[in-house]
């Protein structure tokens, strides 16, 4: 995405103890185009710049002076906090990252990073959460509106609340259905950049998926084919719409 396709002042908001990084991508942002830009250096000062100026999306540290980047990613989530959160991690151990995932993060990058990789990163999540604003898809079992990350059973009249990369699954195999994905195309299309990860990251997010929705409803949703994964349904009913 070109600098000029940014949203009109898009508003991102820095949360890091460290002095220098921050000064840096305040500036290498700033020439970005990025003219709305705040910072923060502990968790305290994060949740009272939200309140305050509202950001659009937010680069927060994963290990922070006054607390841990994942419960803070889970307050804001668990507040209502829709927009993108993108963690900056010292360390790329995969549990961590699954982790941060599940705690509500959007992505992650790891530190020290290259700017232009980061601002690759924001492009694409901005760029997604706008695109995802209005969508809803529907089976004969469910509906799924990736904007609210829910997905009702239309039997049981249940509403199950998904992560940042369930939500990013669904939507993908809504939208490529009747056909199957392999399982390297999924992880690729989810996790983008992040080459280092092995497709049993996609699985673990694909069996946890399944037993939140196994809580709510016998009905399945992703069934697992001979080429990879795609969206169950009966044999008689409509393909999915939106």
């Amino acid at each position: 995405m070109d600098t000029e396709n940014l949203p009109l002042l898009t508003r991102i908001l820095l949360v890091d103890d460290d002095d220098y990084l921050r000064s840096v991508l305040s500036s290498q942002l700033r020439n970005k185009g990025v003219m709305a830009f705040a910072e923060a250096s502990r968790a305290s000062e994060a949740f009272d710049q939200i309140d305050t100026f509202k950001p659009d999306l937010i680069l927060l540290d994963m290990e922070l002076p006054d607390g841990n980047g994942l419960d803070i990613c889970q307050r804001l989530r668990a507040h209502g906090f829709q927009k993108p959160i993108i963690m900056l991690t010292g360390q790329m151990d995969e549990e961590d990252i699954i982790k941060g995932l599940e705690k509500g993060a959007s992505d992650y990058i790891a530190k020290p990073m290259r700017f232009s990789e980061l601002f690759s990163l924001v492009c694409a999540q901005l760029r997604q959460y706008k695109a995802s604003d209005d969508v809803r898809y529907v089976t004969h079992k469910f509906e799924f509106q990736p904007n609210k990350k829910t997905l009702a059973c239309l039997d049981s009249h249940r509403v199950i609340f998904l992560t940042e990369k369930e939500t990013m699954m669904l939507k993908m195999l809504f939208q490529i259905w009747p056909e199957t994905i392999s399982k390297e195309s999924l992880l690729s299309e989810v996790w983008g950049h992040q080459n280092m990860l092995a497709t049993h990251t996609l699985e673990t997010h694909i069996y946890r998926l399944r037993k939140k929705i196994a809580r709510f409803t016998e009905a399945p949703i992703v069934e697992t084919t001979q080429g990879g994964y795609r969206l169950a349904k009966r044999k008689d009913s409509p393909g999915p719409g939106n």
